[in-house]
């Protein structure tokens, strides 16, 4: 159980108080495609310090640093691919499959540094566009949001903030922004309005049909 009235990070007294709302979500792959079986799961929380809380919007406003490690990964996929290139060029005599493996690399890495450039300016200019405390009070959840689980089992464990702004969205809105299935969105939205829940047990797990 965590200490509301600690910093979940570095433990000291905390500034921000966090309510969540677990969603679970479990990828069943097929000979068809993919599907998601997705459940909610209880209310949690915990609490950041305002130092962490400063400290991450800091990083934050900082797409390089922000980045970095997305950008070493990607970056060593490229480097691999270069290799691959390398070595099928000069040992295996241009083998075809050996090219296509390091063209693969090449343009994943490329991809994977550029998509994490965008997203972190994305989020530093979000972030530069708010009011301080709101600024403060984003930074803390992310905060949250890198120390809280993110598996269990083979269930992916995400998390949708119980706050004003939450409370203010539609359930179309909880659907795109928190990758929920229709129902679940539906069902999240009623959860966190405290309205009554079905006693249905189809209500408690949904499939995509896609």
């Amino acid at each position: 159980m965590m200490d509301d009235n600690k910093c979940i990070r570095c433990g000291r007294p905390a500034a921000y108080p966090i309510q969540a709302l677990e969603v679970r979500t479990l990828h069943v792959r097929s000979l068809s495609g993919e599907r998601r079986i997705q459940a909610l799961g209880d209310e949690t929380g915990g609490a950041v310090c305002e130092a962490c809380a400063r400290a991450q919007l800091g990083l934050s406003s900082d797409p390089l640093k922000s980045a970095k490690p997305q950008l070493i990964r990607f970056g060593a996929v490229f480097v691999a691919g270069i290799a691959i290139e390398l070595i099928t060029f000069f040992l295996l005599k241009g083998h075809q499959i050996g090219i296509l493996l390091g063209i693969a690399a090449l343009i994943c890495g490329v991809l994977g540094i550029y998509d994490a450039l965008r997203k972190a300016k994305e989020k530093a200019v979000s972030l530069r566009a708010l009011p301080e405390k709101e600024a403060l009070e984003e930074s803390a959840w992310d905060v949250y949001l890198s120390e809280v689980p993110k598996k269990e089992n083979e269930n992916d464990l995400t998390y949708i903030p119980v706050c004003e702004k939450t409370l203010a969205r539609k359930n179309g809105d909880l659907m795109i922004l928190y990758h929920l299935l229709p129902e679940i969105a539906v069902e999240a939205w009623k959860k966190l309005h405290k309205e009554e829940q079905s006693n249905d047990p189809s209500h408690s797990h949904v499939q995509d049909q896609g």
